[in-house]
C-alpha cells in the first residue's frame, strides 16, 4: 500500500470532496477516484459514502482516519527524526496555545527559541482551550499548552505551572483602596467578562458559585479579548477577573488594582499535552525545556 494513498484519504475526509483533495494534493479528480478505489481493494470495506456529489467517510472509513493521521504523522516526525540526528537541522514546529499563555507567555518563549535556533521555523496558534484541543486531537499541532479544564485521558499531559487569577479594578474604582473585598460584595458592582467559552470565565464562575450558594455573578459586560476586557475595567466601568500573566503589567504600573477576595483564592494549573506518538519532532524537547524555563522568570 502506498502511503500518499491514506494521505489522500485523509484529505478528502477534511474536504470533502475529491475534487478539493485532488486539488490539495495536485492531482485530477480521476487520479484521485483510482488511488481511493486501491485503498478499498486493499481494506477490502467501503470507505467513503459519494452521493450527489458529496463525500463523507463510512463508520470504517472514521475508524481508518484516525489510524491514518497517526501513522502519517509518525512517518513524517521519523524523518524529521533522521534529518536532525544527521545535518542538526530543526524543522517547523506547530504549537497551540491557549489566549492566556498564547498572548502572554510565548512571546517570551517564542523570542528565545529564535535566539537559539535562528533557522528554525514556529507557527504559533492561539485560540481557546476547547479549539486547542481539538486541534491537537486532529494532529494540527504539534504541542498546546493550555489552561484550565482537561479530561481526556488519551493524552501525555504535565502540570507546568499554576496561575493565581486576580480580581482586579481599575485605579479610580471605589474598591482601589481596599486591602480585600467579600464575596457577596461582588452581587453590587458591574462585572466584566469574557465571552462564555473563555477557560478564565468558567473557573471563576464555578469557584464564586461554589462560594455564594443560591447567589449566581452575571456579567454586565462581555467581551471576547483579554484587552478589551482590561481596558473596560480601567476606565472604571466594573471590575473583572484575569490571569496573574494578563495583567502584572497593568498592576506594576498602576494601570488596574488587584484586591484579594476574603477566604477565596482561585488558581488553575497551566498544562503542556500532547498526543501519545512513537515519534516525536526533535525540536519540542527543547521548545518544551525552553517554556519551562521562561515560566520561571515569570
Amino acid at each position: 500500500m502506498n502511503l500518499k494513498w491514506l494521505e489522500l484519504f485523509c484529505y478528502i475526509v477534511e474536504e470533502g470532496s475529491l475534487s478539493a483533495a485532488g486539488r490539495r494534493a495536485y492531482i485530477t479528480q480521476p487520479s484521485v477516484t483510482k488511488y481511493m478505489n486501491s485503498l478499498e481493494d486493499h481494506y477490502g470495506s467501503l470507505l467513503l459514502h459519494r452521493t450527489n456529489g458529496s463525500v463523507s467517510p463510512t463508520s470504517t472509513g472514521y475508524e481508518l482516519y484516525e489510524h491514518a493521521k497517526t501513522i502519517l504523522s509518525e512517518y513524517y516526525n521519523s524523518l524529521e527524526a533522521i534529518e536532525h540526528l544527521e545535518t542538526g537541522i530543526q524543522k517547523q514546529i506547530i504549537v497551540g496555545a491557549s489566549y492566556t499563555i498564547g498572548e502572554y507567555i510565548m512571546p517570551s518563549v517564542l523570542a528565545r527559541y529564535q535566539q537559539l535556533y535562528p533557522d528554525s521555523a514556529i507557527h504559533l496558534e492561539i485560540n481557546n482551550t476547547r479549539t486547542i484541543l481539538r486541534q491537537l486531537d486532529n494532529q494540527q499541532v504539534d504541542v498546546a499548552f493550555i489552561e484550565g479544564e482537561l479530561t481526556d485521558q488519551r493524552l501525555k499531559k504535565q502540570v507546568i505551572s499554576y496561575d493565581h487569577v486576580q480580581l482586579v479594578v481599575g485605579p479610580t474604582h471605589p474598591w482601589a483602596k481596599r486591602s480585600s473585598i467579600y464575596i457577596k460584595e461582588l452581587m453590587s458592582e458591574p462585572y466584566i467578562a469574557r465571552e462564555s467559552k473563555s477557560s478564565t470565565r468558567r473557573i471563576v464562575e464555578r469557584k464564586l458559585k461554589e462560594r455564594l450558594n443560591e447567589y449566581e455573578v452575571t456579567p454586565h459586560l462581555e467581551l471576547n479579548t483579554n484587552q478589551a476586557v482590561k481596558n473596560a475595567i480601567q476606565t472604571g466601568l466594573g471590575y473583572g477577573f484575569a490571569s496573574y500573566y494578563a495583567v502584572r503589567h497593568e498592576i506594576h504600573h498602576r494601570l488596574l488594582v488587584s484586591i484579594p477576595l476574603v477566604n477565596c483564592k482561585i488558581e488553575r494549573p497551566f498544562w503542556r499535552v500532547k498526543k501519545p506518538l512513537r515519534f516525536e519532532k526533535p525540536a519540542l524537547e527543547t521548545f518544551e525545556s525552553i517554556v519551562s524555563e521562561t515560566l520561571q522568570t515569570f
